[in-house]
């Protein structure tokens, strides 16, 4: 049989060659491939054949034998058509001024929240990524038994430093870090500054730039490197290099120059820090410690591996550390060591103890996102609205287009291409509000320096990027995609209407409404909670009181006879913990019960100096020494909370020793208001030593003795740090926290007002434009202004009663949690809260709706009919 009728080529083959071979080319290409495999068959047998018309066909696969769909002049007209594209919605766009700036307005709002909104999340996530030497980085920790069981650790024994270069391979540098709450001395005055002792390879691991001196200025161990901050704060406008300052660690002090000070971070650097401190200089790496002591002694290492570096092989050298640790300090034994890259520490944070990252503040990051979003979705709603609104006035130009051939894909892309222009514009005027109106507004609040580093932070051009694309097609793709779907006969012949009944507008709108009305009532009840707690009784006197720091036993007496000797001092008295402040808790025990309490250790006279209100009983009697050693006094939630009535029948046992309840004081806040008051027990105890002094001074005293106070303290205690206050201040930083948040809320509660008013504006114009004609004629035949305007106002009320209804379900639920889990105290969501939310949001529809009313009722209906 021959053997062209009982084989052929291979199908696949040969259906590849005819899917990308030209037509005009195929037979002939096809026809040698054919002869080419006949003559293998001959020769070599059918299993070569078919191979050899494999290699056949792909030899033949050259960019000269490939089909193209179209010419290559398409690609010229794609060019063209693009350019056309942007060239008509730019003219477009100048026509209609006042409604593409409306929209521009809105998304840039919303662009600026969402900037503000990442730029805050990235400096949580993103931390260290603007580091040059990232990718080379890396932190030594180990995992060891713990309470959970196996667990990872970010600190290791200080000498394996020591042992880095000698056991580890491929090292390039390697630096220890430890960080310490020093107490900063210039001139005469005091700061608690957090201090990170680093070696000097540290400034060149870590590159950072600088204002003055050199990065080498740590080798150096007299010389330290400030930020930008802390420059500022100490010397201001004096030229920092050279001058003096000294740090107390461990109660030791020594002297350091300044040498050097950093450019102004950005909140995306991983560690911080205020100052940079030689580490040989800290007293416990200078100090000579018994070996156990030393191995005891953990920090951060940082290592940094050649380019070429194999990790595997760092993998031995760590379990020879591994050994050795164990070895000298089995107390402490390590399961094994290993690298953490730097580029990781942020994302495993959750997972590595005694971190670089303790907290990755969550709760703040869903705060600002969720206001972004909300604030973005307004915003593009009302894009959308306008957008249909804007192509109303283009209906002759569609139907045109479509008669001429036009695709409904090229309509789709002309709209969008108009939509990326406002977009785009949008993107740069969000980034010019974000950078010098909401960034420096929030860093404000939030006491951050956050800022838009658009020459080292790549990730925010990809965040803008992304931005552009979303906004872009989220809320372009539906206005363009509606408008491209009109049949052109329709759109000739004048038949063809638009938002006259849309139910996916009026949707919107009432979204719209809905989330404005959240945003409202979430203003007005938290402006309402912020005044109720700002003119909140404390429950005692805190007028004329200024509170002082002990920091040593043995200063205690010393500045309590010194400052009892000021003539505008009235009495003074000493306690553990002082009210407004952290107060300690205790397990109480009262009929074999255990009980979950507050404890306040102070000096017999301490609740008459803080002018506490009694309210059952009697207060202590500093003369009795029953008093003094077993008697206490207790607040009404104590007796509230574990149901009893006083006199207490039976005496109460605080750390294995009895007490009798000898008065009852009325609640007090001894924390700011965002937690509730719990039971509370206040211990007299004998004039040993405290904490804390309270003095009480003269009418009007406090604040102008402040200052000999303070003088005096820093007499006393020459190298402690004062952080003493008036009482009146002791809630100052909780009531600036409070008041940002209640700026940002409402902040954005403007806002949505503002963008809703907008998206309203562009869908009453829009129904306006569809009724003009029948509304003049209306108007011809005698109808006045309430006439005209009760169709209109109808549709209107009713998508405002609809959102009324869900705003306020919406409100109450999502506003009373929030409220609840920010204070224990607040006005929560009422009749007031909704109503001003209900109201304000009706007085935005009436004024809008009115004023393109009285556009028609100020118009000509010659003039508008005429056109028929």
């Amino acid at each position: 049989m021959d053997n062209k009728l009982k084989f052929s080529p291979p199908k696949w083959a040969d259906q590849f060659l005819q899917f990308y071979c030209k037509p005009d080319r195929l037979e002939q290409i096809q026809g040698d491939a054919y002869e080419l495999f006949y003559l293998d068959l001959e020769e070599k047998g059918l299993a070569y054949a078919r191979f050899r018309f494999f290699i056949h066909v792909l030899s033949f696969f050259r960019w000269s034998n490939i089909k193209r769909s179209k010419p290559i002049y398409h690609t010229f007209n794609h060019g063209a058509m693009l350019k056309n594209y942007f060239k008509i919605g730019w003219r477009n766009l100048l026509k209609q001024k006042g409604t593409t700036l409306i929209s521009l307005i809105g998304l840039a709002c919303a662009v600026g929240c969402c900037l503000v909104a990442y730029l805050f999340i990235a400096q949580v996530w993103f931390k260290g990524t603007l580091q040059p030497n990232k990718d080379e980085i890396y932190q030594l920790t180990y995992s060891a038994e713990g309470e959970n069981g196996i667990e990872t650790y970010g600190t290791i024994g200080a000498p394996i430093s020591e042992l880095i270069s000698e056991k580890l391979t491929g090292v390039k540098s390697h630096t220890r870090v430890s960080v310490d709450f020093s107490i900063l001395i210039s001139k005469n005055e005091s700061y608690n500054q957090r201090s990170m002792f680093v070696d000097p390879a540290f400034m060149e691991m870590f590159v950072y730039r600088m204002d003055y001196g050199y990065p080498g200025a740590l080798n150096e161990p007299d010389q330290v490197i400030l930020t930008h901050e802390l420059s500022e704060k100490l010397f201001g406008d004096i030229h920092p290099i050279g001058q003096e300052l000294s740090l107390v660690v461990k109660g030791q002090e020594k002297l350091y120059k300044v040498g050097g000070v950093l450019a102004p971070l950005n909140d995306m650097d991983m560690f911080n820090f205020d100052l940079l401190v030689n580490i040989e200089t800290h007293p416990t790496t200078s100090a000579d410690l018994p070996l156990q002591d030393a191995w005891n002694s953990e920090l951060w290492t940082f290592i940094q591996v050649e380019d070429e570096a194999d990790l595997t092989q760092l993998e031995s050298g760590l379990s020879e550390l591994t050994s050795l640790q164990n070895r000298i300090n089995p107390e402490n034994s390590y399961k094994s060591m290993q690298l953490e890259a730097f580029t990781d520490l942020v994302k495993n944070s959750g997972q590595i103890e005694r971190g670089v990252i303790s907290s990755l503040v969550v709760a703040p990051q869903i705060l600002l996102a969720a206001i972004a979003l909300f604030v973005l979705i307004l915003a593009v709603f009302n894009y959308i609205n306008i957008s249909v609104l804007m192509a109303t006035r283009r209906l002759t130009e569609i139907g045109i287009r479509k008669v001429i051939g036009s695709k409904r894909t090229q309509l789709v892309f002309q709209f969008l291409s108009e939509n990326l222009i406002v977009c785009f514009f949008a993107l740069m005027l969000g980034c010019f509000l974000a950078a010098f109106i909401f960034l420096p507004g929030f860093n404000e609040i939030a006491s951050k320096s956050l800022k838009i580093d658009l020459f080292r932070d790549g990730n925010v051009w990809l965040f803008l990027g992304a931005m552009l694309l979303f906004i872009t097609v989220v809320s372009g793709l539906y206005p363009a995609i509606y408008v491209s779907s009109f049949k052109p006969i329709n759109i000739l012949k004048g038949n063809q209407k638009i938002g006259s009944k849309s139910i996916f507008t009026s949707a919107l709108l009432t979204f719209q409404f809905t989330l404005a009305i959240i945003s409202i009532v979430a203003g007005v009840a938290f402006v309402q909670t912020n005044y109720i707690n700002s003119n909140r009784d404390w429950g005692y006197d805190s007028a004329d009181k200024i509170i002082v720091n002990v920091p040593h036993s043995e200063d205690y007496l010393p500045l309590k006879n010194r400052l009892s000797a000021l003539s505008s001092v009235d009495e003074v008295s000493g306690s553990q913990d002082f009210v407004g402040d952290w107060i300690s808790e205790k397990e109480l025990i009262l009929d074999d019960k255990k009980y979950e309490i507050s404890l306040l250790n102070a000096e017999a006279n301490y609740p008459d100096v803080l002018g506490l209100k009694l309210k059952k009983g009697r207060m202590f009697n500093p003369e009795l020494i029953s008093d003094t050693q077993e008697s206490v006094l207790v607040n009404q939630t104590f007796l509230d909370q574990l149901g009893l009535k006083f006199p207490l029948a039976e005496r109460i046992t605080l750390d294995s020793v009895g007490y009798n309840v000898v008065g009852v004081v009325e609640d007090f806040h001894t924390i700011f208001f965002q937690s509730a008051i719990d039971p509370l027990v206040i211990r007299s105890s004998p004039d040993t030593t405290f904490n804390f002094l309270t003095l009480k001074m003269r009418a009007g005293a406090a604040e102008s003795s402040l200052e000999s106070v303070k003088k005096i303290w820093h007499e006393t205690v020459p190298r402690g740090l004062f952080t003493g206050k008036l009482q009146t201040e002791v809630f100052d930083r909780e009531f600036t926290d409070v008041n940002g948040v209640r700026n940002i809320i409402l902040f954005s509660a403007v806002l949505a007002v503002i963008l809703t008013a907008l998206g309203l504006f562009g869908l009453v114009s829009l129904n306006m434009n569809s009724h003009v004609k029948d509304y003049c004629v209306r108007k011809v035949f005698g109808a006045n202004i309430e006439d005209l305007s009760k169709k209109l106002f109808k549709r209107y009320l009713i998508i405002w009663g609809i959102a009324s209804v869900l705003g306020s379900i919406f409100s109450f639920v999502i506003v009373s949690k929030f409220l609840d889990s920010f204070f224990a105290f607040n006005s929560g969501v009422g009749a007031v809260h909704l109503g001003s939310g209900l109201a304000i949001l009706l007085l935005v529809i009436a004024g809008t709706v009115s004023s393109q009313v009285w556009k028609i009722v100020k118009a000509n209906p010659a003039t508008i009919l005429k056109a028929e």
